[in-house]
């Protein structure tokens, strides 16, 4: 069975998420606020997407 693409992107924000963070702290390179808070809402956006379409679906 293939992955919705929504489901591919739950892996990736969070990988993502976890090796800036390993950055900012070891001090390996600069991460700016920005990039962080960008990374942090993409991460989220596909939770609250999917969120509202099953309560679509399940009003309807």
């Amino acid at each position: 069975m293939s992955k919705k693409p929504i489901e591919r992107l739950y892996g990736f924000p969070f990988v993502l998420i976890m090796l800036l963070l390993l950055a900012k702290y070891v001090d390996l390179f600069l991460v700016p606020y920005w990039l962080m808070a960008g990374v942090i809402i993409w991460g989220i956006a596909p939770f609250f997407w999917e969120e509202i379409r099953e309560r679509s679906k399940r009003n309807s």
